[in-house]
């Protein structure tokens, strides 16, 4: 064989390994399409996440939003996608679509919102729900009640305004629960001081295929989950609202169960794992561990283990392995054991919290509200810290993980960190 052969089969091999190492990279890529990313738990199945940026390095891209939210992005191929309100009352509402690679910006639509409402002057505005996407359309819910389903390329399908319907908001953070795709369903929970109640639009029309009333529960900000029922195809719609966790079936709007024990007033999101359904809900209130499923009252049967420890008022918990992590609002982080709800550690992290956590390979990012980012192990049985890094803004909103990077919501930018 001669020297030339020899170069022209080594550059084939070179270029195959670098091909299939592009496809299993690409492969291993996750969307981030909803409130939370995947099945809506803040966990990302990605490898090679950042864990040490600052300001000034580590930031693929940094681009200014044309109002407040906090909404979380969401990211879809190579898509990014955010809400965000502005202008007088904060009544107009914006859809931003980003791309994920440079953070330019291919579209943006603006919207005027029916009801605004009020809302937390520090924290929150019109876009505190997270936008969701099945990859063909993006679904927008705001605090004003207006519901928008828009193509991918920005142009708008339909649109509803449901505080125009079934009554304006009322409560002082606005709308802030995030809605879910469920099949051909955009599923929403409407809790508040008027008229509480859940609702299914077709996604293809915006029509209500059900709606079911929730008198007495007037206060809640919590989005809701998706629990499946074992040995079916069907998925409970669990709602986290004043007093009560329920479930309802998602396909027809029936109440199914009850558990009592929540606070009155609700803003984390339930999870589901291990064949479980952990809800907390406080500030002070209880982190509960339920079996799903169950006709009537379950209180009594189906809660396994109760503790009142760490519990938060606004951020949701996370889950890694047999750990369950709490961060309340004043900066306490909390780790209990899975198994029976016992506490394993607590830490004063300094500093406030808003945004809920996530996790990538068992490591746990906190934001906090003066925009630090304190990574822990998750794994391990005992407080171990790996990093703070701080974008020297606040952050109000969760992160959001894809395609390699970790996206960051500041009150005034959108942030790409891959750790470059």
């Amino acid at each position: 064989m001669n020297n030339t052969s020899q170069s022209s089969r080594t550059i084939i091999s070179l270029a195959t390994t670098l091909l299939l190492l592009t496809l299993s990279s690409v492969a291993s890529a996750e969307n981030w399409a909803g409130w939370r990313g995947p099945n809506r738990n803040g966990v990302s199945s990605e490898k090679g996440i950042p864990i040490r940026w600052s300001a000034g390095n580590g930031v693929r891209w940094k681009m200014p939003l044309p109002g407040f939210g906090i909404s979380n992005p969401i990211v879809w191929g190579d898509r990014v996608i955010i809400t965000a309100s502005s202008g007088p009352r904060l009544a107009e509402l914006h859809v931003i679509c980003l791309s994920r690679e440079t953070g330019t910006i291919e579209w943006q639509r603006k919207f005027w919102g029916t009801s605004p409402t009020r809302h937390h002057n520090n924290k929150s505005s019109m876009a505190s729900p997270a936008p969701v996407t099945d990859g063909k359309h993006v679904f927008a819910f705001f605090g004003t009640g207006d519901v928008f389903c828009l193509e991918m390329d920005g142009d708008l399908v339909w649109q509803r305004s449901l505080a125009s319907e079934y009554g304006i908001f009322e409560n002082r953070f606005a709308a802030s629960s995030s809605p879910l795709l469920y099949g051909d369903l955009l599923l929403l929970q409407c809790d508040h001081y008027g008229d509480s109640y859940l609702v299914a639009l077709e996604k293809s029309s915006g029509t209500n295929r059900w709606k079911a009333d929730r008198p007495g529960y007037w206060l809640s900000w919590a989005s809701p989950q998706l629990v499946p029922v074992a040995g079916t195809d069907r998925h409970e719609f669990v709602v986290s609202g004043s007093q009560k966790l329920e479930g309802y079936d998602s396909a027809t709007g029936k109440k199914l169960w009850t558990v009592g024990g929540m606070r009155r007033e609700c803003i984390p999101t339930p999870l589901f794992a291990n064949g479980l359904i952990y809800a907390v809900s406080g500030p002070k209130g209880p982190s509960l561990a339920i079996r799903p499923g169950g006709r009537g009252d379950v209180t009594d049967t189906r809660v396994l283990w109760s503790n009142t420890r760490g519990a938060p008022f606004v951020p949701s918990a996370i889950l890694v392995d047999q750990n369950y992590f709490l961060i309340d609002d004043q900066g306490i982080g909390t780790c209990l054991n899975l198994r029976d709800g016992k506490s394993q550690w607590q830490k004063r992290f300094g500093g406030k919290f808003t945004a809920s956590p996530v996790v990538a390979e068992g490591r746990v990012y906190f934001c906090d509200e003066a925009g630090v980012t304190t990574v822990i192990d998750g794994t391990a049985a005992e407080y171990t810290e790996i990093a703070k890094n701080d974008v020297g803004e606040p952050i109000f909103a969760s992160p959001a993980i894809s395609q390699g990077c970790l996206f960051l919501r500041t009150v005034k930018h959108l942030i790409c960190v891959d750790g470059k």
